[in-house]
């Protein structure tokens, strides 16, 4: 929080103003007519987004229309009074302006060419030699305009499918919530700050509000420290990724897990697995993770005291398919669960998905790996069950009894021909009780469900498939459970 105390105001030209941090707290307006130090701060603001003005602290026509303009850009009402929704929209924006102001400093300090700099508000030179993602993560999912409302006051889900189609859980649309506490509050402005005007991350932050993910818990807390402390300029520097990003990923998939993507070309399935699992089963320990590996040491500690670190080779941006928080968090997992990982340290752009790269501790989670990295993050005990050991219908039956219990249980399958993580969601049992089918989730974050084993997609799709309870104990190799 910057001078403006819980108002929420970070640019230092409206902070510093009483007559302004009394606006964005709702005590008072501006208006045409007025003059002071309040109006000659508020025209400096307005000159320095652009709008031509001569500070002189007299609120005229021209002050006036420029606070329209602003209202109407931001979908506000055109009352041309400055309250505290428009002072708000006017700090988003000169922090906007100040952070692409200090990507091109960063950008030339790391010697790139002027044309380079220039191109820094469309694409990243690392993203245009490697065809990844955007720079903004823009247009890298599926459009979701058509998507309808989900929650009241919140808009649909830029991805696809929206959070409230989840026939894993059978939830309906979430309702709204009441107001937050003001401490609270406070923290959320931080957060919104922080966004930088991301328009999809401050529509996902606005459904956990109204869903009420945001009223209790480490939440909202651990989303508030990610927002106010600094990222490994390393990312920026080598990878592109602006400083936001990080954390507008996060939100986006605390929103919406389904946006979980294993890399193409990549043995990551079961880091993908263990990610999306974290996701739905403790979405604050996963921000609090994913804060850690990011800020400038590159590491957080575990629940179990272990360290997971964060391999620099991550950083720069692959063709894989995955949002730069999936390639990080992922490789920090490989890092720790590859064959090899206590020899050698995982290498991202080295993973293929070949038996040369599992060799050497670049690809694939074996079993044991996964279950002592699984339990290092989620706490607790969980154990290995194997059809190496037991009949595939003993660990099927393990599986269905910890998925009655709600639990979301990684399961490695025979597939293909080899072998792949996904995470088991759901046991449908049939009229006679006896379990029928189970829903299970494809890391890849799609499935054609072709080849073996046999299955079929869902309707909401995002990766989730259905299969028979008999297939799944005839090609099931083994699952990390609880106890």
């Amino acid at each position: 929080m910057g001078e403006s105390g819980n108002t929420g105001l970070g640019a230092p030209e409206l902070a510093a103003n009483e007559e302004l941090r009394s606006i964005a707290a709702g005590a008072a307006t501006l208006a045409q007519g007025a003059r002071g130090d309040g109006v000659r701060a508020l025209q400096e603001a307005l000159g320095a987004i652009g709008d031509r003005m001569t500070a002189d602290g007299s609120f005229g026509p021209k002050t006036r229309d420029a606070i329209v303009a602003l209202q109407a850009a931001e979908g506000l009402p055109q009352t041309g009074i400055v309250d505290a929704a428009t002072i708000a929209v006017l700090d988003r924006r000169l922090a906007a302006q100040r952070a692409l102001a200090l990507d091109e400093a960063l950008a030339r300090a790391a010697g790139l060419s002027p044309d380079q700099v220039a191109a820094l508000g469309r694409k990243s030179p690392a993203v245009q030699a490697s065809g990844g993602p955007s720079r903004h993560d823009e247009g890298y999912f599926k459009d979701g305009d058509e998507l309808p409302q989900v929650v009241p006051g919140a808009e649909p889900d830029p991805d696809s499918p929206p959070p409230a189609v989840d026939s894993v859980d059978d939830r309906p649309a979430a309702t709204a919530a009441g107001a937050l506490a003001a401490d609270r509050g406070a923290r959320l402005d931080e957060v919104r700050r922080a966004l930088r005007g991301d328009a999809p991350a401050l529509a996902a932050l606005d459904r956990l509000l109204a869903a009420g993910r945001l009223h209790t818990g480490a939440l909202l807390p651990n989303f508030a420290t990610m927002a106010g402390v600094r990222r490994d300029p390393r990312l920026v520097l080598e990878g592109g990724i602006d400083p936001h990003l990080v954390l507008a990923q996060a939100i986006r998939h605390v929103d919406n897990p389904l946006r979980v993507k294993q890399g193409a070309c990549h043995g990551t399935c079961g880091a993908g697995t263990m990610e999306y699992v974290l996701l739905r089963v403790d979405p604050a320990e996963f921000v609090r993770i994913l804060d850690g590996i990011t800020r400038e040491a590159g590491e957080v500690t575990l629940r179990s005291g272990r360290a997971l670190r964060m391999p620099r080779n991550a950083i720069l941006r692959d063709a894989s398919g995955r949002v730069d928080i999936d390639r990080l968090l992922q490789s920090a997992l490989m890092n720790h669960a590859t064959a090899m990982s206590w020899i050698f340290d995982y290498d991202n752009p080295e993973d293929n998905d070949s038996f040369w790269a599992a060799l050497g501790g670049d690809s694939r989670v074996p079993l044991g790996n996964f279950t002592s990295l699984f339990q290092d993050i989620m706490g607790g005990s969980y154990t290995s069950v194997s059809s190496l050991l037991r009949s595939g219908a003993s660990v099927a039956a393990d599986v269905a009894a910890a998925m009655e219990r709600g639990e979301r249980v990684p399961v490695l399958l025979k597939w293909d021909g080899g072998y792949h993580w996904v995470a088991a969601e759901k046991i449908e049992r049939g009229a006679d009780g006896a379990p029928a089918a189970v829903v299970l989730r494809n890391p890849v974050g799609s499935d054609s469900c072709q080849g073996p084993p046999p299955r079929a997609p869902v309707p909401e799709l995002g990766g989730r498939f259905r299969m028979k309870y008999a297939d799944l104990a005839a090609h099931i190799n083994g699952a990390t459970l609880r106890g």
